[in-house]
């Protein structure tokens, strides 16, 4: 039972002979009659107008209950002229009208201070209230009622919000919002409530007018039309001096303090993808008067915008796609990193920056290259391990990032353009990297030159000399560089990973290079029925599960040999007695499996899920199946290519071969052929195969083939094909790594229309000897955060600089009249002792200088 409520059955029980009591014009009062339960007796109506229904019923069937009449009008007993249209004025003369405290007895009993006293008595109904009695309580409490507090309660009530009294930046940002034609109900019902109450709107004109120069106009239906304009204008170009082409510049709010509270508005409403949808809704309806393309014209794709809604973001993005990313890929870098704090959080323009960012890397990467003629294979090689590779890892990247946009977005056929002209450079820089390798490798006297554990003394090498449990982990196809993503997956675990290389044989070929790894004393290429060739270890063709078992038992009495697969659907109980055998090798075939014939986007899904895959079993393996040791390596690697290869482009076999697939064929002859590299198959292979050669093109051209396929393939001797990883992982019982190091960028920090950006640098990267910190980072006032904290995970993996800034935005949520503030970042672990302290001028508080 409420307050009202209970006042209501006082009447009755007071006056026994009361039959109906009358309620004129109280909206908050009717809000909370209408839905609570009343006693038996009595009943509450809401007049709707059909006075003789009503007058019917009070003499009939309500004739023994107590009836609550509510009318959404004066009291007649007010207002002497509404009598005459009163039909039951002799009823409520007979009876009783309901009436609220005395405003003097209210103020006494909640302490309120003297100069409220105009306002409760203004307001005294809606004050009575049970609703503004909940929303006040806390201020009554603890003596922090003031009319700021009051005005804001009303304006909370009015927005349906009920927990406790909003703050006006919350009150003005929802106002704001109820502008979009889909909040049109919500926003008739609060404008009514507010011309109800003068004293409230009032307050709310004055807030208003401060912060845009003007407020709500009720005389338009939308009613925000104006200050969405202003907000949207200044938002965007309060960083630039006006020009004198503007002609939006009358909108121009110079006070700082007011840009100070409009920017912690814009901020509120871009801190949460909910109202950031809305904030960007409502200007495209509301502000669409502020034409974007205009301010491009009059300002610039270059030009330094505080914030960029979305259609102001895609003109600058489409000339940097257009223009610079190819030829200027750091310009286009750190101009993308501010469009990412900037724009107004659309999901589908991240995806686009966050590819573009991709591709501009790439051809940072690309364009630092240098010479591509090195003068050994072994240099080739080192730098393939440090340096190529993050070309093929960026281009994959890029790929998998192509097919999370959405064609519908308007830069879509820019983008495409993109893409169009990164698969043609990739495809050239790789052919002439490959070109240079295979030429190194022939004038060097073949791969014997190349100096690098043989995939085929995997297991002598490796594997035997280890005397405990180990666990071997063939994932095939896993290349170089995604080896490279999956260390820095594994580097976030406490377990230590390493990252070493070999050579694959030749051909690159599953059946050859995959049996290669188990232990074995003959190596030997048998040519099957249908004309294949394959094969056989120590007299046998492993091409079984059990028959792989049975090979690795004869050389560690114990080991096993088991798909991924049954792992993956296995529990815990049954894996536990798979790992506890002293050797077990597991078979991982997710990306070529799902590869070949597939289309680019299965592929680089198939090597996102790889690594996602062993990621996740090496940590079991670890910590649940208790194996201390783990390998992980690939038959091969692969070519991948995002294009249609026609068979104009396919390279034509012309002599004689054993076997012919899209990167290799074996022959018998060791005859010259134009474009194409021979070697001895016994010499890069460890096969026994005399008078047999494998023939590979010479760069990264296809061989036209019966089948397989030509966007995804492998056998040939490419840096991308021959060059297997080996990863080596050891389980260890206490976290010793040091979290990662932190610093500030940028120097002389100052805070600009209440803003600071500034980019940290995460000073070491993920790895096995360094783990990821969390951070928190704020603006202060002594001990006080004046800005929202905000925590970063610095887990960052890459080994590039460059590539592990971390970008901070931070907006004054209240208002500072001091000229210096401290930004501090600490580590979460530890909150007293920041781990960066650094003073930070508050420019807010000087006035703004552009001349108008």
């Amino acid at each position: 039972m409420n307050t009202s409520q209970q006042k209501i059955y006082n009447y009755f029980e007071r006056e026994p002979e009361l039959k109906v009591l009358f309620i004129f014009n109280d909206v908050f009062l009717a809000d909370e009659l209408s839905v609570v339960e009343w006693k038996a007796g009595y009943r509450y109506v809401d007049f709707k107008g059909d006075w003789f229904t009503t007058k019917y019923k009070l003499d009939t069937e309500w004739a023994d209950e107590k009836v609550i009449l509510y009318f959404h009008q004066p009291s007649p007993l007010q207002i002497k002229s509404l009598q005459e249209k009163f039909p039951l004025l002799d009823l409520l003369v007979a009876n009783m009208e309901y009436h609220h405290q005395d405003y003097a007895a209210y103020m006494q009993q909640y302490g309120l201070p003297s100069n409220m006293t105009l306002f409760v008595e203004k307001n005294i109904q809606q004050l009575q209230s049970d609703r503004m009695l909940r929303l006040l309580q806390s201020h009554f409490n603890d003596g922090s009622i003031s009319e700021d507090v009051a005005v804001r309660a009303f304006l909370t009530s009015y927005l349906q919000q009920q927990q406790r009294v909003l703050d006006w930046d919350y009150i003005i940002l929802r106002i704001l919002l109820q502008g979009c034609s889909s909040e049109r109900s919500k926003q008739t019902d609060f404008y009514s409530r507010l011309k109800a109450a003068p004293m409230v709107k009032a307050a709310l004109d004055e807030r208003l007018k401060s912060i845009f120069g003007c407020t709500v106009d009720l005389n338009t239906e939308a009613k925000v039309e104006r200050l969405i304009q202003v907000l949207k204008y200044n938002s965007i170009v309060q960083n630039l001096a006006p020009v004198n082409a503007d002609n939006y510049k009358t909108n121009r709010i110079a006070d700082s303090l007011a840009l100070q509270q409009m920017n912690r508005i814009l901020e509120l409403a871009l801190s949460s993808s909910k109202t950031a949808a809305a904030l960007q809704e409502v200007m495209i309806e509301l502000g669409s008067d502020i034409h974007d393309d205009e301010l491009i014209k009059w300002y610039g794709t270059e030009a330094d915008y505080y914030f960029l809604p979305d259609q102001l973001c895609i003109p600058i993005l489409r000339t940097l796609m257009e223009q610079s990313i190819v030829t200027e890929p750091q310009k286009v870098i750190n101009r993308l990193e501010e469009l990412i704090i900037k724009h107004s959080g659309n999901e589908d323009l991240n995806i686009v920056m966050d590819y573009n960012l991709l591709v501009a890397r790439f051809y940072e990467g690309a364009l630092s290259l240098g010479s591509l003629t090195l003068n050994t294979p072994n240099e080739y090689l080192e730098c393939y391990r440090n340096v190529y590779y993050l070309t093929d890892q960026l281009y994959r990247l890029s790929i998998e990032n192509y097919y999370k946009i959405s064609p519908s977005i308007v830069l879509y056929e820019t983008i495409q353009k993109v893409k169009y002209a990164l698969d043609i450079y990739y495809a050239k820089l790789c052919n002439r990297i490959n070109l240079e390798w295979i030429h190194c490798v022939k004038e060097s006297g073949g791969l014997s030159s190349v100096h690098a554990l043989r995939q085929e003394n995997f297991y002598e090498n490796q594997i035997k000399p280890i005397q405990k449990k180990v666990v071997v982990i063939i994932s095939d196809a896993l290349r170089y560089e995604v080896a490279q993503e999956l260390i820095g997956a594994l580097a976030r675990r406490k377990h230590i990973a390493h990252l070493n290389t070999a050579i694959a044989m030749l051909p690159t070929e599953t059946k050859f290079c995959k049996p290669a790894l188990l232990p074995h004393r003959e190596l030997r290429l048998y040519s099957e029925v249908d004309g294949e060739q394959n094969m056989g270890v120590d007299n046998r063709i492993l091409n079984s599960t059990v028959k792989r078992t049975e090979q690795v038992d004869a050389y560690r009495t114990g080991a096993i040999c088991i798909d991924y697969d049954e792992v993956a659907k296995y529990d815990q109980v049954k894996n536990r007695e798979i790992f506890k055998h002293p050797l077990v090798y597991v078979m991982h075939d997710t990306i070529d499996d799902k590869s070949h014939g597939a289309t680019a986007k299965e592929v680089v899904n198939s090597c996102r899920d790889a690594i996602n895959e062993l990621e996740m079993l090496v940590h079991k393996i670890h910590e649940t199946y208790n194996v201390t040791e783990v390998y992980i390596t690939a038959d091969h690697g692969f070519l991948f290519n995002d294009q249609q290869f026609e068979e104009k482009d396919k390279h034509k076999v012309t002599e004689p071969a054993l076997e012919n697939k899209t990167r290799y064929y074996l022959t018998t002859t060791g005859n010259k052929v134009a474009d194409i590299a021979k070697f001895p198959l016994a010499e890069v292979s460890g096969m026994n195969a005399e008078n047999i050669y494998v023939a590979v093109p010479e760069g990264t051209n296809r061989l036209a083939a019966k089948s397989g396929g030509y966007m995804f393939t492998h056998g040939g001797a490419s840096l991308q094909e021959i060059i297997i990883p080996i990863i080596i992982s050891r389980q260890e019982r206490e976290d010793v790594k040091q979290p990662v190091g932190v610093m500030v960028l940028d120097r002389n920090l100052s805070i600009q229309a209440s803003r600071l950006r500034f980019k940290l640098l995460q000073t070491d990267a993920v790895s096995m000897d360094m783990k990821a910190r969390i951070i928190h980072v704020a603006l202060y006032n002594n001990d006080k955060a004046v800005t929202p904290v905000k925590e970063f995970i610095l887990d960052s993996t890459d080994v590039l600089l460059d590539n592990r800034k971390v970008l901070v935005d931070l907006t004054l949520n209240q208002n500072v009249d001091v000229k210096v503030l401290q930004l501090k970042v600490y580590d979460i672990t530890d909150e007293l002792n920041p781990l960066i302290k650094e003073n930070v001028t508050n420019n807010t508080l000087i006035g703004n200088d552009f001349d108008f």
